[in-house]
Parts: structure tokens; C-alpha cells; sequence
């Protein structure tokens, strides 16, 4: 039962780095984007 806990866990927090990497990543997208729009 203590192996599982642990697992939950762990896999919680792999889960939530790789979803803080994608808001990141997005982010970076988006302003990438808004870099290449031109200027008036």
C-alpha cells in the first residue's frame, strides 16, 4: 500500500511539472507570435 502511495504521488508531481513546461511553452509560442505580427 506504501509502494502505491508513493507512486500517486510521484506521479502527481511528474504531472504537474510537465504541465507547468506546457503553460510555459505556450506562453513562449504566444509571444513569438506576437512578435512576427508586423507594426503599423
Amino acid at each position: 500500500m506504501f509502494k502505491n502511495l508513493l507512486a500517486t504521488i510521484g506521479l502527481a508531481v511528474v504531472i504537474k511539472a510537465a504541465f507547468e513546461h506546457y503553460r510555459e511553452f505556450q506562453e513562449l509560442k504566444r509571444e513569438k507570435q506576437g512578435s512576427r505580427e508586423p507594426n503599423p
